[in-house]
């Protein structure tokens, strides 16, 4: 997967233990992409002379961030992030800013890594990995 610096625009929202929507933008460095993706089902038929598809149900993508290591009470994404490990809750990530009008993608996941990193020249670091859980919603802000 593909990382990619976070735009001054972006933000990157997520549920904490408590379901309450925390924005961890401040502490993302890069996200790994972010979007739907859907299985592709094979329908060729003994008489068809190339492959034939049709489009199939919604994958689980899976998505990765990680940032500066901040352990500040409820805000910070150490407690934010640590105790969600093995949990599911809600996503909101707006590529390009909130402005009205603007790409919003969202949905519930569940929290399948948080690790704290080794401080890499006098700074420590996290990454946390997610997985979709059912479908995405694309929509605008």
């Amino acid at each position: 997967m593909a990382k990619y610096k976070v735009a001054t625009n972006t933000v990157y929202k997520q549920d904490d233990k408590n379901g309450t929507l925390r924005d961890l933008t401040a502490y993302v460095d890069s996200l790994t992409s972010l979007g739907q993706e859907f299985m592709s089902l094979d329908v060729t038929s003994f008489g068809d002379g190339s492959e034939r598809i049709i489009v199939g149900i919604e994958k689980s993508v899976e998505w990765s961030i990680s940032g500066f290591f901040e352990d500040t009470a409820t805000t910070g994404p150490d407690a934010v992030l640590a105790p969600l490990v093995g949990t599911q809750g809600t996503f909101e990530y707006y590529p390009a800013g909130t402005a009205s009008g603007r790409r919003k993608l969202s949905g519930e996941c569940l929290c399948i890594f948080y690790r704290p990193k080794a401080e890499v020249k006098g700074r420590v670091e996290y990454e946390a990995g997610f997985k979709l859980d059912g479908a995405m919603t694309v929509g605008t802000a």
